[in-house]
């Protein structure tokens, strides 16, 4: 092998080593195919000749009643045909998309400490249902890997992947707790034709989910899932009141619970952060997510930058979330992306930033900014119909426009670089929900007691 070619070969290395440590997806995707044949788990992508299949049987499975939905969502069938068996041992099955390592966002983390909460209350094991297409580099086997690493009481939790399935006996006593739209048209679905009880469902809303999409069908289904007649229990208290108003579901404060916020952590964080030579912004950046206002964001950035060149105040800008090429704000400023972290690097990441831009155009309180707030940065946010303002000293919410997002920009760098990082200051008690224990145990109570 010639020189030339010993060189691209370390340059490749090199990208390929820099991907490896940035992107939890590529690192998923590496392992399995370094895997033995014999380790390996079927694993598909949306639209490939696996899931064609999979889709077919599951159409050609499906009760009657059920049949005319294929095709309306992804999901729409992936439950409609499931083995029900009486003397089968009663679980609760918490539906999700998937779990992955790099792609367990706050959503998910969620969903999973809900469940788990809601099997003790219910006093059945939990069982994980993926409706989701795999992946590829996932598999159920590596989900209930992950998903075992991250929550010690997770040991004995079942978990199976879509493909899977078919090879589950159910219970006509099981529980089911839906985490999103699609898994909660999933379910109804399945209760159109008669393998699950409605009045056995709890329903996990995170966020209104319809406006991840435009007006469309997709809006139209998840909108119609609000009103099927599960029981709700939900993420904050500003989502709540926004679901009363624009759905008009009549939801109980009792079912209500403050965003899952990992305080032990966030506190370890805010012990970490140091006031640095160069101020750097974190911008959560992702692209493919509309709600984000990713466009947005760089709007602002690029105004603020400009202001911060014409201060001399020293800067640095990075974004996490997805990962984008670099951008150039000008100024003589680059918007650096590392990408999907996980869990722990997001966090050592969060240390290491004493100012956050983090959009999200959704009545849900997401966690980044909040994460930043209360750890001693400086953060800056959307506000949304009044539901995020006056919930931190640290978080500025402002109108959602480029001007007023980069001047609360330019202020929090003048802010750090005249005070540093704060201290670690949790949200004051109430303000986005109550505890999680008493809205599980709640919706728990109501579900063991329903004919």
């Amino acid at each position: 092998m010639n020189a030339a070619k010993i060189g691209h070969l370390l340059k490749d290395l090199a990208r390929v080593n820099r991907a490896y440590v940035a992107n939890g997806s590529y690192r998923n995707d590496v392992r399995e195919r370094l895997a033995p044949p014999s380790a390996r788990r079927r694993t598909t992508r949306p639209g490939d000749s696996r899931n064609t299949s999979i889709a077919q049987a599951e159409s050609d499975n499906a009760p009657l009643e059920t049949q005319a939905f294929a095709g309306l969502v992804e999901t729409s069938l992936s439950l409609a045909g499931i083995t029900v068996q009486d003397g089968a041992e009663p679980r609760l099955n918490l539906v999700v998309g998937e779990i992955r390592e790099g792609a367990a966002f706050a959503g998910i983390q969620t969903a999973v400490t809900v469940g788990l909460a809601m099997s003790r209350a219910l006093h059945v094991p939990l069982r994980v249902v993926m409706v989701s297409y795999t992946t590829t580099g996932n598999s159920s086997s590596a989900a209930l890997e992950f998903l075992r690493s991250r929550f010690q009481d997770a040991a004995e939790v079942e978990l199976f992947a879509r493909e899977d399935i078919p090879t589950v006996a159910f219970s006509s006593q099981d529980f089911w707790l839906v985490t999103h739209w699609k898994t909660a048209h999933a379910v109804d679905v399945a209760v159109q034709g008669g393998r699950i009880a409605p009045d056995r469902v709890a329903y996990l809303m995170q966020d209104y989910e319809p406006g991840f999409s435009p007006w469309s069908t997709e809006y139209a289904v998840a909108a119609s899932t609000y009103q099927h007649g599960f029981e709700p229990i939900v993420n904050s208290e500003p989502l709540r009141a926004y679901l009363e108003q624009h759905q008009g579901l009549a939801i109980p404060r009792s079912r209500t619970f403050a965003p899952d916020l990992d305080l032990d952590l966030l506190r370890r964080v805010s012990l970490d952060r140091r006031k640095e030579q160069v101020t750097r912004v974190l911008f959560y950046g992702r692209p493919s997510k509309h709600r984000n206002l990713y466009r947005l964001g760089l709007t602002a950035l690029r105004m603020a930058a400009r202001e911060l060149h014409e201060e001399d105040l020293p800067v640095e800008f990075v974004s996490a979330g997805e990962k984008h090429r670099a951008v150039d704000l000008g100024s003589g400023h680059k918007l650096t992306s590392v990408g999907t972290l996980p869990w722990d690097e997001y966090f050592d990441l969060l240390a290491s930033t004493n100012v956050v831009l983090s959009l999200q155009y959704s009545p849900h309180p997401s966690h980044p900014p909040f994460d930043a707030a209360i750890s001693g940065a400086y953060a800056v946010t959307n506000d949304f119909g009044g539901t995020r303002r006056d919930l931190h000293e640290r978080l500025d919410a402002v109108a959602t426009e480029p001007r007023a997002l980069a001047d609360a920009i330019v202020a929090a760098v003048r802010r750090e670089r005249a005070e540093g990082p704060g201290s670690f200051l949790p949200v004051r008690p109430g303000a986005l929900g109550g505890s999680l224990a008493d809205a599980v145990a709640t919706t728990a109570s109501t579900l063991l007691t329903r004919p």
